[in-house]
C-alpha cells in the first residue's frame, strides 16, 4: 500500500514544539505544569489507557495497539494538566498495515470532534520529518502517566531523560527473545534498566529539543524498562507521507531533526547478557469496570511483556 504525498515537500512555516513553561531539562521526576502542553491522556470510560500527542488544533497521535476497534463509543481525550479540556475523538484512524502480532507501524491518528484552544498548557508538538536523523546516544525525553515502578500510576505527569540506542544493537538484543526491531521503529533507554515507559505509557510521545523547539522522535509501542531490553517506539518520521495523506488540510508541522554520529554498530551484543525471560512467573491484574460488565486484564510481569508491552485483553460479561 503506498502513500501519495498530497502537501507539498516544503515544510510550512508554522508554531509548534513550544514549551513556555518549560524552564529546566530534567529526568525521571514530576514535571512541572505547563512543561509538556502537548501530552494527551486517552481515557476508556473513565479510565487512564493511554497516551498521545496534540500535533494541531483536530488531531492526536498515538499508538494503534491502544484500540481493539476504530469504534470511539468510551473515549475521550484530555489535554492540559491545567484548565484541563476534554474533547471526544470523532474518528479513530489505525494504520493499515499495522500489524498486531510484531508490533510494526503501531501508530493511530485521533481526529478530535472539536477544534482545542492553544494556550501555556495546551500546545502542538513538532513532528520529525522523513530526513531526520536520532543517532545512538541523542538525548530524548519520554513523558507519561504510566507506571515508573510497576504496579501504581503516579497522578502527577511524570518526565524521564533517556538516550536513543541504535537500532544495530537494539535489534541484537531483541533477537534474543524472537523479536524483530525495524527500520519503523526506534529504541531509546538506559540498558540497565530502571526508569522509562511502561504501562499506561503507550501512544505517549518520544521528543527530542533542537533549540528551543520539541520534535517527536517516536510513539511508544512497546518494553518496560527491563535491564537489556530498551523501550522500542514507532518512528514518526518514516510515517509523514501517511500522515499528511490522512490529515488533508490544517497538516501539522514537520522539522528536520539533525544529530551527531553514525550507526555504526554492526547489530553484535559483544559483553551484553540479556535478562532471562522465564525465572518469573507471569502474573495478572484485574480492575472491574463500575457502572458495566468489562473486566480488564493487565499481563503484568516484565517478559511477558514481549513483545506486546501493554497487553490489554477485554472481556465482555454476559448478563
Amino acid at each position: 500500500f503506498i502513500f501519495t504525498q498530497i502537501a507539498s515537500k516544503m515544510k510550512q512555516q508554522c508554531l509548534c514544539g513550544q514549551a513556555a513553561l518549560n524552564t529546566r531539562i530534567v529526568g525521571g521526576q514530576n514535571t512541572s505544569v505547563g512543561s509538556w502542553p502537548w501530552q494527551a491522556s486517552l481515557y476508556w470510560n473513565g479510565f487512564h489507557m493511554c497516551e498521545g500527542s496534540l500535533i494541531n488544533s483536530m488531531w492526536v497521535l498515538t499508538a494503534a495497539h491502544c484500540f481493539s476497534s476504530t469504534n470511539t463509543t468510551g473515549w475521550s481525550v484530555h489535554l492540559g494538566q491545567q484548565n484541563q479540556e476534554n474533547v471526544n475523538p470523532s474518528h479513530i484512524i489505525l494504520h493499515p498495515l499495522y500489524n498486531s502480532q510484531t508490533h510494526d507501524n503501531d501508530i493511530a491518528l485521533l481526529k478530535l470532534n472539536a477544534a482545542v484552544n492553544f494556550t501555556n498548557y495546551i500546545q502542538p508538538i513538532c513532528l520529525a520529518d522523513n530526513g531526520s536523523t536520532f543517532y545512538s546516544g541523542t538525548e530524548t525525553w519520554v513523558t507519561g502517566w504510566g507506571d515508573v515502578i510497576s504496579p501504581r500510576s503516579p497522578v502527577t505527569l511524570q518526565e524521564v531523560q533517556t538516550p536513543v540506542v541504535g537500532n544495530g544493537i537494539c535489534s541484537c538484543l531483541y533477537e534474543m527473545v524472537n523479536i524483530t526491531i525495524t527500520d519503523n521503529m526506534i529504541c531509546a533507554g538506559l540498558l540497565q534498566g530502571g526508569k522509562g515507559s511502561c504501562q499506561g505509557d503507550s501512544g505517549g510521545p518520544l521528543v527530542a529539543q533542537q533549540g528551543s523547539v520539541w520534535i517527536q522522535a517516536g510513539v511508544a509501542s512497546f518494553g518496560c524498562v527491563e535491564t537489556n531490553y530498551p523501550e522500542v517506539f514507532t518512528r514518526v518520521s518514516y510515517y509523514e507521507d501517511w500522515i499528511n495523506f490522512t490529515i488533508a488540510t490544517d497538516q501539522p508541522c514537520l522539522v528536520t531533526f539533525l544529530s551527531n554520529g553514525t550507526e555504526s554498530n554492526n547489530g553484535t551484543c559483544t559483553g551484553v547478557t540479556p535478562t532471562p525471560t522465564s525465572s518469573t512467573p507471569c502474573e495478572w491484574l484485574i480492575f472491574l469496570m463500575p457502572k458495566s460488565h468489562d473486566v480488564i486484564l493487565f499481563l503484568s510481569c516484565p517478559y511477558c511483556f514481549l513483545p506486546k508491552l501493554t497487553q490489554m485483553i477485554l472481556i465482555i460479561l454476559q448478563d
